[in-house]
């Protein structure tokens, strides 16, 4: 955590600076404390004015994950925060003086939505009357003006209805994560300098981002197509990190996009990417191997199969079928396909296949005319992936 501070005296007010960190990318959070003494009545009878015109929020978010975690309380405060950032006020009221529960409901904001590329962050300021705390004050941090903002939603509009039109919402909640998942890593690129990385303006309009703005992406992108996601944050390999978690028909799944942007080094030595999919529909146990999650409120148990890809694609082997595998390498290889993996039960299973394909060439009697080929074996979910290309 980095923090700036620095105090400006005027009365009985102060200002003070800081900077966190939320979900693996930069959010700035200041903090304005008013203090209203004896000494300044006209501050209280402005807040009272102000509080007399306090608008009730209705939740349009009832359903969104983070959301439902949250207390009573809590997601009155996440409401007239989201009411403030959709209507581009400069302020709103949360009508609590807890600070603990503010940025619990923002964060959970953020979890839920990952289409607010126009603001970062927010600001905040505290009023007491005496030593006693009266409210805070919500003011979100914008990054563009308001018709600046409009104009990049209709950009932003177009891309995603230019992807999303090969799929339907008649489709299965597999298939449309199934789709998202391969449209995001074909169309986007991983490149950690690239510009708005932590939002969704990178991956629509730039085609370069990093964890977070996959993450976002993926959010936006399902909830278009009615299939619940929650942007979730902690640490990957011990550094910050962003992901997804899913519902599919009633199971959770966790979803690391930017991981499933894998890539492997061909003939020229240079980087070729093909789609991991073996972060698309992962169980707890599987993401507990590599990511920790720093999240304030739990998580459901993520422990069912039904919709991992190699289960759905019948590309998952729990015995030794060579002829079995030696089909899929086949139907790969004669469709013309990049790349094409399985999924075995254990290392030893994963270690036979890759003697009998490989080590022994028995590859090249399912794929007739192939003259060389690339291989990834991943041990910590016993896949392996063959590269044509």
């Amino acid at each position: 955590m980095v923090e700036a501070w620095y105090a400006v005296w005027k009365k009985t007010s102060f200002v003070i600076l800081c900077t966190l960190l939320l979900f693996g990318c930069q959010r700035l959070e200041k903090e304005q404390k008013a203090g209203q003494g004896e000494g300044h009545p006209e501050k209280v009878l402005v807040m009272q004015e102000e509080k007399q015109d306090t608008v009730v929020t209705k939740s349009i978010s009832g359903g969104n994950y983070a959301y439902e975690c949250l207390d009573s309380e809590e997601k009155q405060i996440y409401d007239k925060m989201l009411l403030a950032i959709l209507e581009y006020r400069s302020n709103v009221e949360l009508g609590t003086t807890d600070t603990d529960k503010m940025r619990k409901a923002y964060q959970a904001l953020c979890s839920d939505y990952g289409g607010l590329f126009w603001v970062e962050g927010y600001v905040f300021t505290k009023y007491t009357i005496g030593n006693k705390p009266s409210d805070l004050l919500f003011s979100p941090s914008y990054t563009m003006s308001r018709e600046e903002k409009e104009e990049t939603q209709k950009k932003i509009d177009l891309v995603v209805e230019e992807w999303l039109s090969g799929i339907s919402m008649h489709d299965t909640d597999y298939e449309k994560a199934k789709y998202v998942f391969e449209t995001l890593i074909e169309q986007v690129d991983y490149v950690e300098t690239a510009e708005n990385n932590q939002n969704i303006i990178s991956v629509f309009l730039n085609r370069q981002t990093v964890c977070q703005g996959y993450a976002s992406a993926v959010q936006y992108l399902l909830k278009q197509l009615g299939v619940p996601a929650t942007i979730v944050s902690g640490t990957a390999n011990n550094q910050a990190h962003a992901w997804n978690l899913l519902r599919l028909d009633g199971t959770y799944y966790y979803m690391d996009t930017a991981w499933g942007n894998s890539a492997y080094l061909n003939a020229d030595s240079g980087q070729t990417k093909f789609v991991n999919y073996s972060y698309m529909c992962m169980t707890q146990e599987e993401i507990s191997a590599t990511h920790t999650l720093q999240m304030p409120f739990p998580m459901p148990e993520c422990n069912s199969m039904e919709h991992n890809y190699y289960v759905r694609e019948g590309k998952y082997f729990d015995s030794w079928q060579p002829e079995a595998i030696g089909a899929v390498l086949k139907e790969a290889w004669n469709l013309g396909s990049n790349s094409v993996s399985v999924k075995c039960s254990s290392q030893e299973l994963l270690f036979r296949l890759k003697e009998y394909f490989i080590d022994q060439q028995k590859i090249a009697e399912y794929c007739v005319g192939l003259t060389h080929v690339y291989y990834v074996e991943s041990q910590q979910f016993c896949v392996f992936t063959v590269n044509f290309h």
